[in-house]
């Protein structure tokens, strides 16, 4: 049943894997995982993996591209 839920394009993603959020950020998963190490992107763990909440990924952009603003 979960792979003819995952098939279905209809449903949005809320929860994303490692390489998802990782192919999201355009970075590689050693960063996304480090990012979760340093509470700097909310991660949580399903059995024995890691998940990243749309929100927290939105979150995490919002707040980066705030600093690079006030960088410039």
């Amino acid at each position: 049943m979960y792979t003819m839920l995952r098939n279905n394009r209809s449903l949005p993603e809320l929860v994303y894997t490692v390489e998802e959020a990782a192919s999201i950020l355009k970075v590689s998963n050693k960063t996304v995982y480090r990012l979760a190490d340093r509470n700097l992107l909310r991660a949580t763990k399903a059995l024995r993996h890691l998940r990243i909440t749309k929100k927290s990924l939105e979150q995490f952009l919002a707040t980066t591209s705030e600093e690079e603003v006030g960088r410039e």
